[in-house]
């Protein structure tokens, strides 16, 4: 059997290799008088589920000051509602607390509500007597993306958090910030409560190298043979340690070359594909792009690639930073690359059929939305985190349109009708053509009466002219229909949904963007 003294991606979970920079920050915020609360950011792959791992076993065996620690996987946890996430909160801390707390753990286990007030009592109960709680939250990106989870929700989380017998760590692909995608969650003060610089997690620095290398006392590497391994991952946890799984795999011992890391590394592409695939998938086609003109041209001086792409091809060893030029392409992605004919730009390797359509559309749509001038921030944030669903988790994406619609009609108002009151003129006018709009006199439009007041707006019943200044009939029709996508995003109800759905959706969504940045950047 082959020697995978590395395990990857397993359970339980490997042991943490180096990392001592993000562990002495997370530790130091986490133990000082006036503890932070932490979001730890990563890519796939990146190891951060073994570094809050290793976190709490570290605090545990410290001992203070926290009496008890638990850590909650969110990406692998259904949480259908507020009331359900906040019950399994509360389960999550009474396993935490039956071995300092018993007490208050049968507190919150008998309580058959599961509310946040019964945490809340708990938690106040523990401050009065110096306790205190870390909960680490993996997956927290899954949690905020599910859709089903509503501002009330973090509301209720920062009035628990805000307590001092409670401390919360996030781990998520993204910032906190980038990741939410309904405008009225947006204003919960909850997001406010975190040190807003992230600890990052990505590829190993030097001393994590070294760390690994002593693990595997049975080779020594020539410094050749590093400068090979470096080439070729350029210190990716997940490339390294299976190049090294390779190297062990063969019995090789003593003193390793540069040939045989080059061939050990050559033998690893078969294992990590799949997985490198992925992460290449994950990446926009502008941070694609990026990567080829370091492979062409390296070095290429960071200043000339934005920061957003220079940073997803760091974090997952795709190049390195050295001073400030980007250079060293990764060999085994660039060993990927070069299997795909045509990479980057046949049309029969793109979309040749179903599945390379689904997984390829996306790049498309992407740069579609980079074509957009004056597209508004908070729009351009929902598209990009609606064309990370795709074309994985459809029903994902149409849960969140509610969403976009909400953004766009808040532009609209804000350009055609800024205090909510829908002039008189506008008014009369529909009156004497029998519109129905008595109602509105009284109550600003709410849900799909939105659209009806667009469509008079803009010219679209058959009665009356248009009066809108800006927004045209043409935006009234991309509304009405991602609207009609949003309700059922809704009201799903166990429907089957199918990426192509999905993604003609979420095209809708970025002609609409598309459509009120043009009309709406006119504006004087």
């Amino acid at each position: 059997m082959p020697d995978r003294r590395f395990p990857i991606c397993s359970t339980p979970f490997p042991p943490c290799l180096g990392r001592k920079a993000p562990l002495d920050r997370l530790t130091a915020s986490l133990t000082k008088a006036a503890p932070d609360h932490l979001q730890l950011v990563g890519p796939r792959f990146g190891g951060k589920t073994v570094l809050l791992a290793e976190l709490v076993k570290r605090l545990q065996q410290k001992g203070e000051p926290y009496s008890a620690i638990f850590l909650w996987d969110l990406a692998h946890q259904t949480l259908d509602s507020d009331g359900h996430f906040i019950r399994l909160l509360g389960q999550e801390l009474a396993r935490a607390l039956r071995a300092s707390h018993p007490d208050y753990a049968d507190h919150l286990e008998t309580e058959s509500n599961g509310s946040a007030a019964e945490i809340a009592e708990v938690l106040d109960a523990l401050k009065d007597e110096g306790g205190k709680v870390l909960a680490v939250l993996d997956g927290f990106d899954k949690a905020v993306a599910n859709g089903r989870l509503t501002r009330n929700l973090w509301d209720q989380l920062r009035e628990l958090a805000i307590k001092p017998s409670l401390r919360l760590v996030t781990a998520s692909r993204k910032r906190l910030s980038e990741l939410i995608r309904d405008p009225n969650a947006e204003t919960s003060p909850f997001w406010n409560i975190f040190d807003p610089t992230p600890i990052r997690v990505g590829c190993f620095d030097d001393h994590d190298l070294d760390e690994v290398l002593r693990q595997v006392q049975e080779i020594r590497l020539t410094n050749g043979a590093r400068t090979e391994l470096l080439n070729a991952t350029n210190a990716s946890p997940l490339l390294t340690l299976e190049v090294l799984n390779t190297v062990l795999s063969n019995g090789s011992t003593g003193e390793i070359g540069p040939e045989a890391m080059r061939t050990a590394c050559d033998l690893t592409f078969p294992a990590v594909r799949d997985r490198l695939s992925l992460l290449w998938t994950e990446c926009p086609p502008t941070s694609q792009e990026s990567f080829r003109r370091v492979r062409e041209q390296a070095p290429v001086p960071r200043g000339e690639v934005s920061a957003t792409d220079a940073d997803i091809l760091i974090e997952r060893g795709f190049v390195q930073l050295s001073g400030n030029k980007l250079l060293r392409p990764s060999r085994l992605l660039e060993q990927l690359l070069d299997e795909m004919p045509n990479e980057g730009s046949s049309l029969s390797r793109l979309f040749g059929d179903v599945r390379a359509y689904q997984s390829n559309l996306r790049g498309a749509l992407e740069y579609r939305i980079s074509h957009i001038d004056q597209l508004d921030a908070k729009l351009a944030r929902y598209l990009s985190l609606g064309i990370d669903d795709l074309p994985d988790h459809p029903d994902v994406f149409l849960t969140h349109i509610r969403g976009i619609v909400d953004k766009a009609f808040d532009l609209i108002w804000g350009a055609e009708i800024p205090e909510k009151r829908i002039p008189s003129g506008w008014m009369s006018l529909w009156k004497r053509n029998d519109e129905n709009v008595s109602a509105w006199e009284t109550t600003f439009p709410q849900g799909g009466q939105r659209v009806r007041l667009l469509g008079l707006m803009t010219g679209a019943s058959q009665k009356s002219a248009p009066c809108a200044k800006h927004v045209t009939k043409g935006t009234y029709v991309l509304m009405n229909a991602v609207y009609g996508f949003g309700d059922f995003g809704q009201h799903q109800e166990g429907a089957p949904v199918d990426a192509g759905t999905a993604y003609a959706a979420l095209h809708l969504c970025i002609e609409l963007a598309a459509s009120l940045a043009r009309e709406l950047g006119k504006r004087a």
